[in-house]
């Protein structure tokens, strides 16, 4: 009878404790089977598997990758990079993303992405919706370098913040966003206006931004300058 009662306190014990704060360390993200990996907190990532992040702000990129069939033909869907960028703490999130059936449907997802994030008690959770969008050739494409520009950006879900970085590109990036916060914190720019320090960053994008373009792209680019 004791030894009966042993292991029940222990049973309960244990089951106490999966439901103690302690259990939901940090933050887990179910990521949806129609989903791929691109970044997470502006390091390459691939895969759809649940994420465990810290509590905080996090920032994740991803793609919708699907098949619908049309007119008797099967047909493969990717979209642009979809990003988010939430902020919770000890919690289980999942996301999720509606079917796509047709190329109609296709298209629309592409210009607004239909994303919805929960937690583990099916209420909706607060989020900032973003897209890394690249004209063009979209080989070869540096992700990560692509996403320390985005991140000098005012847009909503950008981290701004220094991206963790490894190739020779992405650093030009992480560089030109040291030189903008040195040049913010110096001296002679404490009486400067928040506006002249957003020029610094803008300078720092478009700078950026016209290295990684090919020779065709910069002559529209200067054309189009000297037609303003």
């Amino acid at each position: 009878m004791k030894r009966s009662a042993l292991v029940l306190s222990s049973a309960l014990s244990s089951a106490l404790l999966l439901f103690t704060p302690s259990a939901f360390a940090d933050v887990t993200l179910s990521m949806p089977s129609n989903s791929e990996l691109v970044l997470v907190n502006g390091v390459d990532a691939s895969g759809r598997d649940t994420l465990n992040l810290k509590n905080g702000i996090n920032q994740v990129a991803f793609r919708y990758l699907g098949r619908y069939q049309q007119q008797g033909t099967q047909n493969q869907f990717q979209s642009d990079v979809i990003i988010i960028k939430f902020d919770q703490s000890d919690t289980q999130l999942s996301l999720s993303m509606p079917r796509i059936r047709s190329g109609s449907a296709a298209d629309k997802f592409n210009q607004s992405p239909q994303v919805s994030l929960e937690d583990q008690d099916n209420m909706p959770v607060s989020f900032e919706l973003g897209m890394l969008i690249k004209k063009g050739l979209q080989l070869g494409r540096d992700y990560e370098a692509e996403m320390a520009a985005y991140n000098l950006s005012a847009q909503k879900a950008s981290l701004n913040i220094q991206p963790t970085t490894t190739s020779a590109t992405a650093t030009t990036a992480t560089v030109a966003v040291a030189t903008a916060s040195a040049t913010a914190d110096t001296p002679a720019n404490t009486t400067a206006k928040p506006e002249a320090t957003n020029q610094v960053n803008v300078g720092q994008m478009l700078d950026f931004w016209y290295q990684q373009a090919d020779e065709e792209t910069r002559k529209a680019f200067k054309k189009r300058i000297e037609n303003q």
